[in-house]
């Protein structure tokens, strides 16, 4: 078990920053209201890329990094995916700024030490809260509202409100994971995104490769929503809107249609049809099995990229 954790401290605080987005949501009678939210980043390299969370930057207007110098940096995002809770910044200014090595995070075992860092509950950017544990499991999966997150490595590691889109650090300082997520009904139960499973994600976006997309607005379908709108099932997810130009329209998607399958599997959520596209990836073919009234048929629909 790590015990003194300074020395590591020292070696890597330089390379984790505070992330801070604004932007613009609506009250109740449609009246804007600023909002602002905070995170934290790790910076992978020498050209100012800053790894972090979806849900940190996902309704920002402006992001904003501030390192241990105290230097607000206007970060730009060049490449955000829900499906894998993953976003990359860049900033111009890289001065102090170092990077941080990515580990191995297949290497992890049950029980080896881990250190956090993170920008936890906002109290200073330029001093970032650290917290020490171990691996508690390796292998879990998780769903959030955007997406099923698998891979991810479980720590007792303190993990706070503000630390989502830190450094999860083995005891050689390398960066084995992202900091993404707490269990709200339990304590000292935290989830990192295994940085292995999206370091090809991380390649591809600063090469400038998009997202996978398929074009369409969905929602969890229920019994609720069914009745209410007269819905032929409570099954599946129901498309609520198709862009005009993009994959799902050309293959003839409406409105209203209900996605039931997608190659076969059984689909229950928004975050599996997410996690399926993105698994699918660009030129991949899926078959989405799809509700239209009392009728039911399969769909191919080719990934694009965006």
């Amino acid at each position: 078990m790590l015990n003194d954790v300074s020395d590591l401290v020292a070696q890597v605080r330089s390379g984790v920053v505070a992330v801070t987005e604004t932007g613009v949501a609506y009250d109740i009678f449609m009246r804007p209201v600023e909002q602002q939210g905070s995170g934290t980043g790790i910076v992978i390299d020498n050209d100012g890329h800053i790894l972090t969370n979806y849900h940190v930057i996902a309704d920002a207007d402006t992001v904003t990094v501030v390192a241990e110098d105290g230097q607000d940096r206007s970060a730009d995002v060049i490449f955000g995916n829900p499906a894998r809770d993953l976003a990359v910044l860049q900033v111009d200014d890289t001065e102090g700024l170092v990077p941080l090595p990515l580990g191995d995070s297949d290497a992890m075992e049950v029980g080896d030490p881990v250190v956090a860092m993170g920008n936890a509950l906002a109290l200073d950017a330029t001093s970032l809260t650290v917290s020490v544990g171990i691996v508690s499991a390796v292998g879990r999966t998780i769903e959030t509202d955007q997406a099923v997150l698998e891979n991810l490595i479980q720590t007792d590691a303190a993990i706070n409100p503000g630390n989502s889109g830190g450094p999860l650090l083995n005891a050689a300082g390398e960066v084995i994971g992202i900091n993404t997520a707490i269990a709200s009904d339990a304590q000292n139960i935290g989830f990192s995104i295994s940085i292995n499973s999206v370091k090809d994600d991380v390649d591809n976006a600063i090469a400038g490769i998009g997202v996978p997309y398929i074009g369409v607005s969905i929602i969890n379908n229920s019994v609720r929503l069914a009745t209410r709108y007269r819905l032929p099932t409570s099954d599946g997810v129901v498309i609520i809107s198709v862009l005009p130009t993009g994959p799902a329209s050309d293959a003839g998607l409406t409105a209203a249609d209900i996605i039931l399958a997608i190659d076969g599997d059984t689909i229950d959520s928004v975050a599996q049809v997410n996690t399926a596209v993105a698994d699918a990836g660009a030129g991949s073919v899926l078959v989405l099995t799809i509700q239209r009234g009392q009728n039911t048929t399969d769909v191919s629909v080719t990934v694009a990229e965006r």
